[in-house]
């Protein structure tokens, strides 16, 4: 190499900062491979730092200016990377090499012409796949003073407005070469505070999804060393001993494919054994749910924070094939919720409203069908363009006539060096098979599966609906409670709550990202220069329905059941209205330190129907008058305790949509019941 001088390499993983985005920080684990690569073969040629916070990275950069600057590129940080970009090239020219890289890249050459050109005009390259060879082939390049005029293996720039790239990188990095930056020390900057932590164990994914980034790509699954990830796991245990509220993300994209997961995954239940962390454990499981997958979630156990999760996503035969896809059999479903239900662990899918071919028709039935497997959590989404996926591509948004609006992504928006910026979701509004107005229909449907699935909103009362074989399906509860009959009294705070969410989701959505940045700009403006209510609106609404709106919804939920139940009897009724109280009385006080709840008297043996998990009709459980009285264990009380400890200060909007977050799993914001005697 003919260049002596040491190289200044500053390396970014931006996130945003406000309140609303406390809880969502992840050690920089990406930037860290590469960076660790890049030690690892350059040595004391190149100095190298890491950053999350935009303001700390000029600070750094403009008292140290940087040679080099690479930027991992995640969809809800696209524009943020754009603003830093677009000032670093304003401050130092063509003194800065500016490289970008991440799942957003698609592999496709045109729409990589596309994105530099018109996403990140400023940027010199970027990066294709698995960025740590590719970097440092960067690296070298620019340490052998040679210009971006040759193609370079893993890396397209523009040159003449034509792409050039170098032979692909892929995803067949050899793991073995990749040491831990975990152990070297140098993400040794983000393991305190309210960082959460992540590992790596393998990658790849061997299935070709059209909605998701790692679709596109090909190549072979391949682990990391298994010593260096049993000595990572003990040293982020040790690290997070003192936050055990903290969780334990597995970055793999199908953790459970190797044999040699479950040896993984022993190991982390020794070290919660031995470190007291992780309580929680958050992965994606083989999407086949194989031996090997069951095996791991019966290790992890009640760690898992879904359960055994089986994301279906759709099960429209003509959706499956359009997204190239193949969903386990109906009986493998079955079997698979079944098994988990005889080990007490909870199950959960994820489906997706938006796909090619879907119909409101299709995926009520969906709905309704995951309801009558047994799941205990169905997370419903509504499908988002992003770049980086095949369903982006402009001859697959024409195929199935994809229409989309804008939305804002989470809180992520505010100045950046004197900038407004934001982020956004492309959400898909309708397409060849739905309407506009069937979306907002399912919208509305999907908020209530939230609540009721993911936060538990009257989870007894729920339970008895699905499984006391009156006829009433949970659908059209969910529908009608979002919909109801405006001829009838109902209280004047409930149809506000209507009213406030029908603006939301609308309001939500705009034709254009000018007219959503106006937006937000004038709610920064109007909140003293802060975000204002989360954009996260089932969050924010679901926390109104269970603290700040309680002293109604037991009574409309009643109601409604009633409307669809008119031929119960009085017991029936009565059942009902006893387990609407027993969900509002198993709710904690978060903003008193007083816990003292009154007991209540029932005729059904509800512990022994919950063990069962809900599976038959309450009406089997009849028994003698039992007493439940409420309580807390030791887990929880620490972390109430620190949850009013943190967000003290927040108005109560923010601090119970806070709650819903800081708090899990978030059966821990409800009292323990046991009976008395």
């Amino acid at each position: 190499m003919t260049n002596q001088k040491k190289l200044n390499v500053m390396l970014a993983d931006f996130s945003y900062y406000n309140v609303h985005t406390i809880n969502s920080k992840v050690v920089p684990l990406g930037i860290g491979f590469i960076g660790q690569y890049a030690k690892q073969k350059f040595g004391k040629d190149v100095n190298l730092s890491l950053y999350k916070k935009v303001d700390k990275f000029f600070e750094d950069a403009i008292e140290n200016p940087p040679d080099v600057v690479g930027i991992a590129l995640y969809y809800w940080a696209n524009y943020l990377n754009k603003s830093v970009v677009k000032r670093l090239r304003a401050l130092f020219k063509d003194k800065v090499k500016i490289i970008i890289g991440g799942p957003s890249i698609d592999s496709d050459k045109q729409q990589q012409k596309i994105f530099l050109e018109k996403m990140f005009p400023e940027a010199d390259a970027v990066v294709i796949n698995e960025g740590e060879i590719a970097f440092s082939n960067a690296l070298e390049n620019i340490l052998d003073e040679k210009k971006f005029d040759e193609p370079i293996d893993g890396i397209s720039f523009l040159k003449n407005g034509q792409i050039i790239s170098g032979k692909p990188i892929g995803t067949s990095t050899d793991l073995n070469l990749l040491e831990s930056p975990y152990l070297s020390g140098l993400l040794d900057d983000f393991l305190e505070g309210d960082y959460q932590p992540i590992i790596q164990t393998s990658r790849f994914c061997p299935y070709t999804c059209a909605f998701c980034v790692s679709g596109k790509n090909r190549g072979k699954l391949r682990g990391f060393p298994l010593p260096q990830v049993y000595e990572e796991l003990k040293f982020i245990s040790k690290k997070f001993a003192d936050r055990p509220h903290h969780l334990l993300r597995i970055a793999d994209e199908n953790f459970g494919i190797l044999k040699r997961d479950i040896e993984i995954a022993e190991e982390i239940v020794k070290c919660k054994e031995k470190y007291g962390f992780p309580e929680r454990l958050f992965f994606y499981n083989d999407k086949r749910f194989t031996e090997i997958s069951r095996k791991i979630v019966e290790i992890a156990g009640d760690m898992c924070q879904y359960g055994l999760t089986l994301a279906l996503q759709t099960e429209n035969p003509e959706t499956l094939k359009a997204i190239n896809r193949r969903n386990v059999s109906d009986a493998e479903i079955d079997d698979a919720v079944k098994w988990a239900s005889n080990l007490n662990m909870p199950t959960t899918t994820e489906l997706i409203f938006g796909l090619p071919y879907e119909t409101k028709s299709s995926f009520i039935d969906l709905m309704n069908k995951s309801i009558d497997r047994g799941f205990d959590t169905i997370l419903v989404n509504m499908l988002f363009i992003m770049d980086g996926i095949e369903l982006n591509r402009p001859d697959q948004r024409e195929k199935f006539k994809l229409n989309t609006k804008i939305r804002p992504l989470s809180s992520s928006y505010g100045y950046v060096n004197g900038e407004f910026v934001a982020e956004h979701e492309e959400v898909v509004t309708s397409s060849e098979t739905f309407s506009e107005d069937e979306f907002f229909e399912i919208r509305k449907v999907s908020f209530m599966f939230f609540a009721v699935f993911s936060v538990g909103l009257q989870k007894w009362f729920f339970q008895f609906i699905k499984n006391n074989n009156k006829g009433v399906r949970l659908t059209d509860i969910f529908y009608n409670f979002m919909n109801p009959d405006l001829n009838e009294e109902w209280p004047e705070e409930y149809l506000k709550f209507l009213e406030d969410f029908d603006k939301a989701i609308r309001a939500e959505l705009f034709d254009t990202r000018e007219e959503m940045i106006e937006s937000l700009k004038k709610i920064y403006k109007e909140n003293n220069n802060q975000v204002g209510e989360p954009t996260r609106l089932n969050i924010n609404f679901a926390s109104r329905l269970i603290y700040l709106e309680k002293k109604w919804v037991g009574e409309v939920l009643f109601k409604h059941y009633k409307k669809l139940n008119k031929n119960a009897d009085e017991e029936d009724y009565k059942l009902a209205n006893d387990l609407i109280l027993v969900g509002s009385k198993e709710r904690i006080d978060l903003e008193t330190n007083n816990h003292e709840v009154s007991d209540i008297k029932v005729n059904y043996d509800l512990l022994l129907w919950q063990k069962t998990k809900f599976k038959e009709n309450i009406l089997n459980f009849k028994t003698n008058s039992k007493e439940i009285f409420f309580s807390l264990d030791k887990s929880q009380k620490n972390q109430i305790v620190s949850f009013r400890e943190k967000f003290a200060g927040l108005d109560r909007k923010d601090y119970f949509n806070s709650a819903l977050d800081f708090v899990t799993p978030r059966s821990n914001l409800n009292y323990k019941l046991d009976y008395k005697n």
